[in-house]
């Protein structure tokens, strides 16, 4: 169902909204300056589970993994369920569902396929939190049945359920699922060998922070986004446990140990029902000015405008835009976003944003801007 231009100049911008918008994206299209529902991708059933978590862009890049995205990796919460593989040029271009398809899906078997990251033309999919579980690596071109996933090992097991490469695949970042002790950790191993065999490829460097191990300033590390900024890996995460901490969002510079307040509040009570934070991504890296999102669990989406370097946020610390839950289902016409919403992606040129939720598991939303965004509305 796409939304037509007197309902947002009559309605959406009447609510859109009681957070924030303001003119960075209205000149550039971003998604979040005029949102529209382009359309909606029904997943086949052999395609994904019932609580999507985590998804995920990838893609071939052996320079700056951080930053491919040729694919669209989704991925569920529940044990032995379905993920699958979509091509984002095409899901960009298509104007409707029947124009689209996803390029492969798998039933993974070796725990729960919740979060996965690509260096070059392997996927691995960490354990899902399960404790001494294999992580597995899948070629990104994969055929059920032809046997070319491979079994990886990690010489001490994360239980994990995000993980990231950073930019050169020399290192993998996890963090730490189970246990209240270990839920704010991130964890980095050296990748030591290949990924396209049984093995194991990934070492704890315990010659980085307390034997391998950074202990952030967060009560739950659910998610992070690793990105390569001004010639630098950063690490981005924010508060997964509201009831624990505020949602603070950071920045951490792995190299130098630094961990940098970015938000201190990102969601006040009164504007979420659930304001964990469970999806943080980065867009406008290529562009030089980065964005940082970050996604609540029954909250919506708060954008802020980063510095150049990755390393402060910008417009006296205000996001510049706030869609609420509400607002993706005025925007969807559904009630999915209701519910735990934990699947979100969104493209570096900020012109297109993937959802789904635990009440419409088998839905892509594909969210861009008009294609006539208003521009003389005001700052609320």
């Amino acid at each position: 169902m796409a939304l037509n231009k007197s309902f947002f100049i009559r309605g959406l911008w009447g609510v859109l909204f009681l957070g924030i918008i303001c003119n960075y994206g209205a000149a550039q299209a971003f998604w979040w300056s005029a949102p529209n529902l382009k359309y909606v991708e029904t997943m086949d059933e052999e395609t994904h589970g019932s609580s999507p978590h985590y998804w995920s862009f990838g893609g071939p890049s052996t320079t700056d993994s951080t930053s491919d995205q040729t694919y669209l990796y989704t991925s569920d919460a529940n044990t032995n369920a379905f993920f699958c593989q979509y091509v984002v040029q095409e899901l960009r271009d298509a104007n409707s569902a029947d124009q689209v398809a996803h390029r492969w899906a798998t039933d993974h078997t070796y725990g729960v396929p919740k979060g996965c990251s690509q260096f070059g033309t392997r996927v691995v999919m960490g354990n899902g939190g399960q404790e001494e579980v294999s992580f597995t690596g899948y070629p990104d071109d994969f055929n059920i049945g032809n046997e070319s996933d491979s079994w990886l090992e990690v010489d001490e097991s994360p239980a994990c359920d995000t993980l990231n490469f950073n930019h050169d695949g020399t290192y993998l970042y996890t963090n730490h699922y189970s246990g209240g002790e270990n839920r704010m950790k991130i964890h980095r191993y050296k990748v030591t060998a290949s990924l396209a065999e049984d093995g194991m490829p990934f070492v704890l460097d315990t010659e980085w922070q307390d034997g391998g191990t950074f202990f952030t300033s967060v009560a739950r590390l659910r998610n992070f986004e690793v990105k390569y900024i001004d010639g630098k890996d950063l690490i981005y995460y924010c508060e997964g446990d509201a009831d624990a901490k505020t949602s603070s969002a950071y920045v951490l510079d792995p190299e130098t140990g630094v961990e940098t307040l970015l938000v201190s509040d990102v969601f006040a009570v009164s504007e979420a029902e659930d304001a964990d934070v469970v999806s943080i991504k980065i867009a406008g890296v290529a562009a030089g000015e980065p964005y940082l999102y970050i996604l609540g669990n029954i909250a919506g989406v708060k954008i802020f405008k980063l510095s150049a370097d990755g390393l402060q946020v910008e417009n006296d610390g205000q996001p510049v835009a706030f869609i609420s839950n509400s607002d993706l289902n005025d925007i969807t016409g559904t009630d999915a976003f209701s519910s735990h919403c934990r699947a979100f992606e969104v493209t570096d040129d900020q012109a297109y944003a993937f959802f789904s939720s635990h009440n419409a598991s088998d839905s892509i939303f594909v969210i861009h801007t008009l294609q006539t965004a208003v521009q003389d509305w005001s700052i609320r």
